[in-house]
């Protein structure tokens, strides 16, 4: 059986995708259902992005068998994917706050406060929260910011999901040069 090599980038690069498009189609799911701020939603959302980095990791493995998949390098991996990713969602996100539904802010705040008074935050409290939100809830911060939570998100999920994918290589010397050990020997 011939192995193919497939460097971390172009993994991370197509997966990240994968993953993308996943988080967007999500969005959209509930978006169209006429919730797009529901609990599940979000929850689904950790759900895809774990099974996201894990299946990239999982097929990393697989594929570069005799090479391996040490620790830092399916951290690396797993990383990796959730930042493209996160920009992909973040280019929808924007678009979809920006230009399909502008007033989705608005929403987004009305659904925070409805959960802080059901929190028991006071009327006072939630107007404050609320008014410091609205300054920093434009469609590119909100954008950037789930470019940064997803990629952080990500990353603290690779570090438990790598404990369990990482593979040792098949040749424990896959990487050495036998020539190096020659020349050593000779001088």
């Amino acid at each position: 059986m011939e192995h193919e090599h497939h460097s971390v980038n172009y993994f991370a690069m197509m997966h990240g995708l994968y993953l993308g498009l996943a988080l967007v189609l999500n969005i959209l799911v509930f978006y169209i259902i006429g919730d797009p701020f529901s609990n599940v939603s979000g929850i689904l959302s950790y759900a895809i992005m774990i099974g996201g980095t894990g299946f990239a990791m999982w097929t990393y493995a697989k594929l570069n068998s005799e090479e391996g998949l040490p620790y830092s390098k399916a951290l690396g991996l797993g990383t990796l994917v959730s930042l493209f990713g996160s920009v992909i969602l973040a280019f929808f996100t924007y678009i979809l706050y920006k230009y399909i539904e502008p007033g989705l802010i608005d929403k987004l705040l009305a659904s925070m406060e409805e959960k802080l008074l059901a929190s028991g935050y006071k009327d006072d409290a939630v107007e404050s929260m609320l008014s410091m939100q609205k300054k920093f809830l434009t469609p590119a911060l909100l954008s950037f910011g789930q470019v940064f939570g997803i990629t952080l998100m990500g990353f603290l999920f690779s570090l438990i999901l790598a404990i369990f994918l990482k593979k040792e290589p098949e040749d424990p010397f896959y990487g050495v040069d036998q020539e190096e050990g020659y020349d050593d020997e000779e001088q």
